[in-house]
């Protein structure tokens, strides 16, 4: 009697044993069916996709089309499209961008413009789907007529009481034979944004026409202005493009475009008093305004002569003398004495409009900037020391020459 209960005992436990057993290896088996993951010690994937199709190829010409698509090796996601991808000229209106699986689509209802030359920059916009690795530098270009564009133009845009970069500024050029009052708040025919060095580049655009280039900050990127936007805006009116070229030529022209922020203020002369011998240095300053051909410039003369140039010593407080040179081919000595120790910096601005300020340019005046140049090196006054310099200054203003 008890070798049969105890026998029944161990059954029972063998078969609850047995049954737990099996929940775990089942519960094993169907975890490991659902959950796969990538083996451990694998390297980082860095690399960003790579195009390997689309239905339009780079620089194709005689383009009739609704939709572009491009084909990647990965899969990839999309990131805010209408503020990373920017098209010269314009997409048509409603435009659809989406990704599906491996493939990026832009799509549209309208037909693009006949005879133009389309070029697309992307920005951040694509993405790998798992590490997030962004393509870069993407700038597809296809046309609707017999051949592409090929114009340039190329500059940057600066502070111009610094002469420092200002990125992220979209810098926008429109024919200058459809130019009005109303044009910065529709979208621009060629539009760009400055990178974090300030540069802008236009290419791919007829060469045959003049441009007026406007610059402004565009806070909602949609590369026109909106509601809250009327700040001073750089303008450059009646700018002619260049061939452009494909190699990296340092040769090439740069215009540099001074835009002015809404709170920016002009660099003002100081009223200060000499300080004592003992505790001050001095300066002697030779400029020497350059001898030029100016009969291709008639816009530097007034009256048979040239416009001056307003030659500026800047310290930390502001500016502590200014000169004003209206000779070509003139050398001038100059002395300052009794200046505070420290860092010192030459500037000139060509004073287009003969005010003694410096104009950065606005919209809705039409004035043009005037441009501000900057010794190449800066000056350090001592106690009880004399620093002798001298600068050499173009004599035809840089904005005016370079864009026109």
């Amino acid at each position: 009697m008890n070798y049969v209960k105890l026998k029944k005992k161990n059954l029972s436990q063998l078969f609850v044993h047995s049954f737990i057993c099996l929940v775990y290896a089942s519960f094993f088996i169907l975890s490991s069916c659902a959950l796969p993951a990538a083996p451990d010690g694998g390297p980082r994937d860095t690399k960003a996709p790579q195009i390997i199709s689309s239905n339009i190829s780079q620089g194709s010409t005689n383009v009739s089309t609704s939709k572009l698509i491009w084909t990647f090796n990965e899969y990839v996601v999309l990131k805010s499209p209408t503020q990373n991808i920017y098209s010269s000229p314009p997409l048509p209106g409603a435009t659809k961008y989406e990704t599906r699986g491996k493939s990026f689509i832009i799509s549209w209802e309208d037909s693009l413009i006949k005879n133009a030359t389309y070029v697309l920059q992307w920005g951040a916009a694509i993405r790998d789907l798992h590490e997030g690795n962004i393509i870069k530098g993407v700038q597809w270009v296809f046309s609707t007529g017999s051949s592409l564009d090929s114009g340039e133009v190329i500059g940057r845009i600066v502070n111009p009481w610094t002469g420092l970069p200002v990125k992220d500024i979209a810098v926008c050029l429109y024919p200058e034979s459809i130019e009005n009052d109303s044009v910065v708040f529709k979208p621009a025919l060629y539009s760009t944004r400055s990178n974090d060095s300030g540069f802008y580049k236009f290419q791919y655009i007829g060469k045959n026409r003049d441009y007026n280039i406007r610059a402004f900050a565009d806070p909602d990127g949609n590369n026109r202005l909106s509601v809250g936007e009327l700040t001073p805006i750089a303008v450059i009116q009646k700018v002619k493009p260049h061939q452009m070229r494909t190699d990296s030529s340092e040769d090439r022209k740069v215009h540099s475009l001074p835009l002015m922020k809404a709170n920016s203020i002009s660099d003002s002369i100081i009223d200060w008093t000499p300080w004592g011998a003992d505790s001050s240095g001095a300066l002697n300053f030779t400029y020497i305004d350059e001898c030029a051909n100016l009969n291709n410039y008639k816009e530097y003369l007034i009256d048979n002569k040239v416009k001056p140039i307003v030659i500026q010593l800047k310290g930390e407080d502001g500016i502590y003398a200014q000169w004003t040179s209206v000779s070509v081919c003139d050398t001038n000595y100059v002395t300052v004495s009794g200046l505070p120790p420290g860092k010192y910096t030459l500037q000139a601005f060509y004073d287009r409009n003969e005010d003694g300020f410096l104009n950065t340019g606005n919209y809705w005046t039409g004035d043009e900037p005037e441009a501000q140049i900057y010794a190449n090196d800066p000056i350090e006054i001592k106690a009880n020391w004399t620093i002798e310099t001298k600068w050499e200054i173009n004599r035809l203003d840089p904005i005016y020459q370079n864009f026109h």
